[in-house]
């Protein structure tokens, strides 16, 4: 169980190293604490455990680091989104074709910008091409197209998903040049042109869908399955029969066992067993899923070649281990997180299960009886639910769907599936050596892909098949799964130490009290220090409803508060979760206008917090709530400035505010909407211009005035009102990115269709649809982090 400890403190480092980001440095002066615990308590079983797995935590930690991208002119990436571009290379994996169109993925070499200057490079790009004329691995292209950053959709995040590919860049609808074939390596030519000709024989063999369901349970290929059907697998939770699994690797080691054998005697079956699971898992694309159920099957065969037991757990969390080291973003691939715990129940599961369905069917059948119906029903139904405990919070995080009918369908579909397998490969292997003798197996596999098409079919059309659900936290996948565990330890206990286990909780109450203590020290320490700045600007747009509030964390750690939102409660909640949790300071807080909807927010911020300065308009007092605000400033004898024209502030070196309106005392008879305080912030060669809610004759005065407008970052002005954003603003403007604060499903109908399609070609963000935004840039690059 040493390795399953050690694998999980791997993980948990890991995934909490992409929670709280720390300089590698700090990790690896953290690593000090463990080995001082090995050293000192050596011969102290538990504590000498615990400090290795504190150190192999932290080693997580430092490897997640160190897959972080860090982009150059050199990095394919760094060239995102700035225009038109040329590029070349070569296609280095086997082409994705789709119904309409192909993916390919090209290694760029070259890249060739506007201004005709030519630069070598080095990255992934994914270009989408049309499915005709085709192109091969090994292609060698000139592409010429606008190189983009992947989007991030509400509920995906297609940027992420590529990221853990490698790919970082998107080339969609490009004019494409054929260069050069056979650029490619011969031994992946090889085998992708032996996977086309399998592909190509299925598909003379069998009928479609027959054919596509069968190409993705023996190849992994699942594009060329109708749209219909994957949903008809997905309502009835039966998708994992199409994808590799540990019954095709078991397959393949089985078959390469004993050809070599009987080729080359049983000392040699091993190696060419484990030789081909390697290739079988190459051929089929090397998915999350295949990989980890081909490193347990290998590790399977080298136990049994030298007369060991495999323990399927240490198995499983050593393939954990593996994959993770190579590329720790793995541990975000759903279908690995899928095949993990899937497996994981399975191991744990399936024999309590067993025991307790033999329980219960003895006291309804004579006990020989009852052992043959749970033969019958484990495959099918036991071995699911095992599946299922475990695979549950998973699927419904990621696919917000439940599944009511899936323990009936795959009861039902289960069965057939060996037949799938066998008959399909076989007919297959034969089809590649001579078309007609393949054709006849391939009549009996057809039996069993269409009884598994139709069943699934069937039970996707029952009513409330599937329930649509809402986003499930990830705060309940954790609790699901701790308490899963919890029960799982609990469970095998016997009855003496489960009354230990109750003594020991209830016993020793101020010594557990005093570790308790020590953890949540622990706790606090690590929190503020990932709180720590990290040398980026950031700003974030708060989600507030229909109203803006603004939060800006410097380099060096000062923060500026911009508007407060109409909902005091949601703005201190907002600051609650971005501030470190000791900090009840703000350095700089600006009210652009005092509108309620910027202003309320603001007033129990000024009666919580310390505020080292105050940016005002100078406006008169025209409610209830400014006068409060006015009266607190004064009250808590906070330094206020008045927002004006050329008033500069620099919060640190490099780091500069400029405002550029109004010019002079607001007019009460005016709109505040045209008093509001416009500031543009400027680090480095980035720049955000924050107009508050000025309207078009304002923006107009603004061009006129000859100050620089030009934002990389823009928050729409008025929440889109189709009173501001002008099309003259937005030219003189010129943003990369747009941001609009807006409430979902106001009464103003914001933002505006005319403002959203004077907005069109621009890449715009919603606080009603993403939620909080934040954006961060080390003052050359963005990242932009919607909370949606």
């Amino acid at each position: 169980m040493t390795l399953v400890y050690l694998s999980s403190a791997w993980l948990l480092g890991i995934y909490l190293a992409s929670l709280f980001p720390l300089p590698s440095e700090f990790i690896g002066l953290a690593t000090a604490l463990p080995v001082a615990l090995v050293v000192l308590w050596w011969r102290e079983r538990p504590i000498r455990l615990a400090g290795v797995c504190g150190l192999v935590l932290l080693l997580g930690a430092l490897r997640f680091n160190a897959s972080t991208p860090r982009f150059d002119e050199h990095s394919l990436a760094h060239y995102n989104d700035t225009g038109w571009v040329t590029i070349q290379g070569v296609v280095v994996a086997e082409p994705d074709v789709r119904a309409t169109y192909t993916n390919l993925r090209l290694r760029a070499d070259t890249i060739t910008l506007e201004d005709t200057s030519q630069h070598q490079v080095r990255g992934l790009a994914l270009v989408r091409v049309p499915r005709y004329p085709e192109y091969r691995y090994g292609d060698r292209l000139e592409i010429r197209g606008l190189l983009e950053t992947p989007p991030e959709f509400t509920d995906f995040s297609y940027k992420d998903y590529l990221a853990r590919q490698g790919v970082y860049s998107l080339l969609r609808r490009p004019q494409v040049t054929l260069l050069e074939r056979g650029r490619g390596n011969p031994f992946w030519a090889a085998l992708y042109f032996l996977k086309r000709r399998a592909q190509d024989t299925i598909a003379r063999l069998l009928p479609d869908p027959q054919a596509a369901l069968l190409t993705g349970i023996l190849l992994g290929v699942e594009s060329g399955i109708p749209a219909d059907l994957m949903t008809a697998f997905s309502t009835t939770g039966t998708t994992h029969i199409i994808a590799i699994s540990g019954f095709n690797i078991s397959i393949i080691a089985g078959l390469f066992t004993a050809l070599s054998a009987r080729l080359f005697g049983r000392r040699w079956a091993m190696p060419f067993a484990v030789g081909g699971i390697v290739l079988y898992t190459l051929f089929v694309g090397a998915s999350a899923a295949v990989v980890r159920a081909a490193i347990m099957g290998a590790l399977t065969v080298i136990a049994l070649h030298y007369g060991r037991q495999a323990d399927a757990l240490i198995s499983l969390f050593t393939a954990a281990f593996l994959m993770t080291a190579i590329n720790p973003h793995t541990l975000w691939d759903v279908g690995f997180q899928l095949s993990f715990a899937a497996t994981g129940g399975l191991i744990l599961f399936t024999a309590p299960l067993e025991r307790q369905a033999t329980r219960l069917l003895t006291a309804l059948f004579h006990e020989e009886m009852a052992q043959r119906l749970v033969a019958m029903i484990n495959e099918a139904l036991i071995v699911t639910l095992a599946a299922q405990i475990t695979t549950l919070p998973i699927i419904l995080y990621n696919f917000r769907q439940l599944s009511l009918i899936t323990l009936l369908t795959n009861f039902l579909i289960l069965p057939a599936q060996p037949g799938v397998m066998l008959w399909g490969g076989v007919a297959t292997l034969a089809g590649l050596v001579w078309l007609p003798a393949g054709q006849v197996l391939a009549w009996i596999a057809w039996l069993f892909l269409t009884y598994t098409i139709r069943v699934v079919e069937l039970s996707a059309r029952v009513p409330y098949a599937a329930l649509s659900l809402g986003q499930i936290s990830l705060l309940s996948v954790w609790i699901y799964y701790g308490l899963l565990l919890g029960g799982y330890m609990v469970s095998r206990m016997d009855s003496a130490q489960r009354q230990s286990l109750r003594q020991r909780l209830t016993s020793r109450l101020p010594m557990k009290a005093l570790v308790a203590g020590l953890a949540l020290a622990v706790i606090l320490i690590w929190m503020a220090a990932v709180s720590l700045p990290d040398g980026k600007l950031h700003v974030v747009f708060f989600d507030v409803g229909q109203g803006d509030a603004i939060f800006i964390q410097t380099p060096q750690g000062r923060q500026v508060l911009i508007d407060g939102g109409p909902d005091p409660t949601a703005l201190t909640a907002a600051l609650g979760r971005r501030m470190p949790f000791w900090d009840r300071s703000l350095d700089l807080v600006i009210l652009t206008h005092p509108d309620t909807d910027h202003l309320t927010g603001l007033v129990p911020v000024l009666e919580r917090y310390r505020v080292d300065r105050v940016l005002e308009p100078g406006y008169p007092a025209t409610s209830e709530t400014y006068a409060r605000w006015l009266e607190l400033i004064a009250e808590k004898r906070i330094p206020a400035l008045l927002a004006r024209r050329g008033v500069r502030i620099e919060l640190e070196p490099g780091l500069v505010c400029e405002m550029l309106h109004p010019a002079g005392d607001p007019d009460p008879e005016d709109k505040a909407n045209n008093a509001s305080a416009v500031t543009r912030w400027t680090w480095g060669q980035v720049t955000f211009l924050l107009p508050g809610d000025i309207e078009q004759e304002v923006e107009a005065a603004l061009v006129d005035s000859g100050q620089p407008l030009q934002a990389t970052v823009l928050k729409v002005p008025h929440h889109g009102s189709d009173t501001s954003s002008s099309a003259a603003f937005l030219q003189a403007v010129a943003p990369q990115l747009a941001i609009i604060s807006v409430g979902a499903d106001n009464r103003f109908g914001h933002p505006s269709p005319e403002v959203l399609e004077r907005l069109a070609g621009r890449t715009v963000l919603r606080t009603d649809e993403r939620g909080t935004i934040e954006i961060v840039t080390d003052g050359t690059r963005l990242w932009v982090h919607p909370a949606r």
